[in-house]
Formats: C-alpha cells, structure tokens, sequence
C-alpha cells in the first residue's frame, strides 16, 4: 500500500473520540481525524454546544454542563448500543468535558466487572486543562487577560495566533486566527462535579512552547490526575503544527 493511502477501518482498534477546545470548530482537527482513519482508527468528534451556533439567543445560557452532556451521549451510543471500546482525546478546554462527561458506568474496567462488553479504556489529554471537583474556571484561575469578554454573554480569545498558533508559519497562524468564533462565557463559572481522571488511566502529552496553557500549568495537571507524562515540542495547537507526532503519540498507546 502506498505511503498516505486511507487503510480500511479495523474493528479491532478502539474508536477515538475526540472533544476540542474552546473558540475553534471542528476544522482545526481535521488533519488529525484525517490522519487517524488512515491509520484505521474510527473518529467521532461530538458537536460542542458552547462552541456552536454562536448566534442563536440562547447561546450565552450554555454552561460547561450542556458540553458534557453532549459528549455523554455520544460515548453512551458507542458503548451502551454499539459496545465500542473508547480512546478520549482532550485537548485545551476539552479537558474539564471529558472529565465531566465520563461517568464510571461507562469505564471497560466498571463494564467489564459486569460482563459487558464495551467502555472508555484510557483518556489522553494533551494542552488540556484540568480541574477537580467543586471547581470552575473562574474560581481556580480568575479572568484571563486572554479573555475578551463581552456584554452579551460571550467572549473570545486576544491573539489568537500568538496564543494558539505560535509554532505555525505566521500567514497560516493568521488564517486559522480568523477562523475562531466565541463561547459562551457560563462554561467559565461552570463547578464540575466529576474527575474521570481518577477512576480512568490517562497520558498527558505537555506541549512545552504552549503560549495559552504553560508547560508548568501542564505538569502540575499531568500530577493532579497521576497520568503517564509524554512531551512534544509543539505550541497550544500540535493538531496542526506536529500532526505526526500527536498522532505516533496516540497509537503508541495501542502497543
């Protein structure tokens, strides 16, 4: 088979599900969905609802919550209905979802305790943040002076380039800049109630020229959740700027 070419779906690979960060749409992980089919890995990349149909009324309501929720259902479709084993895949915001939407009746370990088939196998974090219980973003870290807030319940983030996309050339850090659209600021006074992290073994791939999520924010989550600690060279966004490496990363995980 030549180099590149998609290889055929295995029933044996576990399923990846990725959840994204905030302020960016699905787009931005597209070369990584891409990469990992040709691998011969199933994707599924649930729809955030704080990070989609930014203009409808009711968008400034949606909290962190409504995240989760979404990511659950999707999780208990592959598992419950579908009995797929699962690899979650969390970068940036992405982190507190995951760790909200994962209860432990849909972990392998709790499934398979009681002959089922099916469940999350491991969680895989890279640039991602971490909180524990009783938590928000806001009563862990205060305003970020990333943030633009603004009066109708939705923020953004300043410099996106600088921020997000440091490692890529500057006309493509521009490009992928003025594609980012806003979230609802609720998810940053969202108190999470769950820490999947604790019950699910995970990786934390720290990106150590991260400009949004410093390497030391990084380290200190990777000990929070006593995951396997793996590094890369890459910025807040290595979907883009070191797909390969995420990639290798991520499969070495099924060796």
């Amino acid at each position: 088979m030549a180099s590149g070419s998609a290889q055929p779906i295995s029933s044996s690979n576990p399923t990846i599900l990725i959840i994204q960060g905030s302020f960016q749409t699905p787009l931005v992980y597209s070369a990584l969905q891409d990469s990992l089919k040709a691998k011969g890995y199933p994707v599924v990349h649930p729809t955030l609802p704080s990070c989609s149909n930014t203009s409808a009324p009711s968008f400034p309501s949606i909290t962190l919550i409504d995240d989760a929720l979404a990511v659950r259902l999707q999780l208990t479709k592959l598992i419950e209905y579908e009995h797929r084993t699962v690899l979650v895949v969390m970068h940036s915001y992405g982190g507190l979802v995951g760790s909200e939407a994962i209860p432990k009746e849909l972990t392998q370990s709790h499934r398979s305790s009681q002959g089922l088939p099916g469940g999350v196998i491991h969680l895989f974090f890279f640039s991602a943040f971490l909180l524990p219980a009783g938590q928000s973003v806001l009563s862990a870290f205060g305003e970020s002076p990333n943030n633009e807030v603004r009066p109708d319940g939705r923020f953004y983030i300043r410099a996106g380039a600088s921020n997000l996309y440091n490692d890529l050339p500057g006309d493509e850090a521009k490009a992928w800049e003025e594609r980012l659209i806003p979230q609802s600021y609720e998810v940053q006074k969202t108190v999470l109630t769950r820490e999947a992290w604790k019950y699910v073994p995970s990786t934390y791939l720290i990106c150590e020229n991260d400009q949004a999520a410093p390497a030391s924010f990084q380290e200190r989550f990777a000990k929070m959740a006593q995951s396997t600690v793996v590094r890369c060279s890459a910025g807040h966004s290595p979907m883009l700027s070191q797909t390969a490496i995420l990639v290798g990363k991520l499969l070495k995980l099924q060796k």
